[in-house]
């Protein structure tokens, strides 16, 4: 489960790459950890709810998910190729 006991340990703030001036690829870097963000909010809401239901199969597979999406935002943030 997470470390804090009531998500999954994103924090949402502002999309990645904003302010930073990455030539032509600053726009889909933006768009792109935007995207990222937004799912990890959805993500949390289903881990809650997941949570309030006491699924613990399916709490345990949204944090997984969860640590993925933050290992994403991390490449973004470096500028380093995913996959």
């Amino acid at each position: 489960m997470s470390s804090n006991g009531n998500t999954t340990g994103w924090t949402v703030g502002q999309p990645i790459g904003v302010g930073d001036p990455v030539n032509g690829a600053h726009s889909p870097l933006v768009a792109a950890a935007t995207a990222v963000a937004r799912v990890q909010t959805e993500i949390d809401d289903l881990w809650r709810n997941s949570m309030r239901v006491e699924n613990d199969l399916l709490s345990e597979r949204l944090v997984g998910v969860s640590r993925a999406l933050q290992q994403a935002a991390r490449l973004l943030e470096e500028d380093r190729a995913i996959g």
